[in-house]
């Protein structure tokens, strides 16, 4: 467990996505996901993966942008096209939503989008961008590729 000041570090620290996906990412197709490997600009031993995960079969709208430290702690998790989450307060956020780390909860808080990213949910691919650059992602691609689903 991390705490909430060293969560927030990481995700305003300056990140670059390594590698052969630098240049060009790849919108997975229905039912598959992606991952990309990214790490901190200035502290190289800092590793966070973006996990772009399009596994849900039935709606092809629905996706889930995932930015994961060490592989295994949640930083954030962006939901388009899910069911709606219910808050540990119990208050039920729609989707789309964000669920970003708080310490002693991990990733079980979720805000609406809108407050956090403006982004057009009607196109995941620019939801994509807009997550990358919520991630201090310097190094963005220009090109991206979409599969017909």
């Amino acid at each position: 467990m991390i705490t909430q000041s060293e969560a927030e570090h990481l995700l305003n620290m300056l990140k670059i996505i390594k590698g052969r996906n630098s240049n060009n990412i790849v919108l997975p197709p229905l039912g598959q996901e992606q991952r990309l490997d990214v790490e901190s600009k200035i502290y190289k031993d800092e590793n966070f993966v973006i996990n772009i995960n399009r596994k849900g079969k039935l709606k092809p709208t629905k996706c889930t942008y995932l930015t994961l430290y060490n592989k295994s702690t949640i930083l954030l998790r962006l939901d388009i096209d899910g069911p709606a989450h219910m808050n540990p307060d119990g208050n039920v956020i729609p989707c789309p939503h964000i669920h970003i780390y708080r310490e002693g909860f991990d990733d079980k808080w979720a805000f609406p989008l809108e407050n956090e990213i403006k982004t057009d949910t009607s196109d995941l691919l620019s939801v994509l961008i807009d997550f990358l650059e919520y991630n201090n992602i310097e190094n963005i691609p220009t090109a991206f590729s979409r599969t017909l689903f």
